[in-house]
C-alpha cells in the first residue's frame, strides 16, 4: 500500500529551485519547483552516484548533473543524454494546506 509523508511548506521551495529530503526509510531524495508544478525524483545521479541537490543545476524542467552533465527529466524521471542511460526514480507530489506531501 502507498505511504505519503509530509515534507516542507510549498513556500519554502521558490520556482526554479531544489532541495534535500529523507524519507522515512533513509532514502535521499531531491524535491523540486519547476514551472509552477512540485516533484520529487531520487536525489542520486544513476551514472556515478553524484547528489543532484549537491552537485547539480536546475535548467527548465531538467536537472543537470554536473559531474558528468547527465540531464535528467524532472518531470518524468527520464536520462536525456549519456553518458546516462538509467532513469531517475520518481515520486508523486501532492500539496495538502500549502504542506508538500510525496507518495512512495
Amino acid at each position: 500500500m502507498p505511504q505519503s509523508v509530509a515534507t516542507i511548506a510549498e513556500s519554502e521551495l521558490l520556482d526554479g529551485e531544489m532541495k534535500t529530503w529523507f524519507l522515512p526509510d533513509g532514502t535521499r531524495i531531491a524535491l523540486y519547483h519547476v514551472n509552477g508544478g512540485f516533484y520529487a525524483t531520487q536525489d542520486t545521479c544513476t551514472h556515478e552516484n553524484a547528489s543532484l541537490t549537491e552537485e547539480g543545476q536546475v535548467e527548465g524542467d531538467r536537472v543537470i548533473c554536473t559531474w558528468h552533465y547527465c540531464e535528467f527529466s524532472i518531470i518524468e524521471g527520464t536520462a536525456l543524454n549519456s553518458p546516462c542511460s538509467e532513469p531517475l526514480q520518481t515520486y508523486p507530489v501532492t500539496r495538502v494546506d500549502g504542506v508538500l506531501h510525496v507518495h512512495y
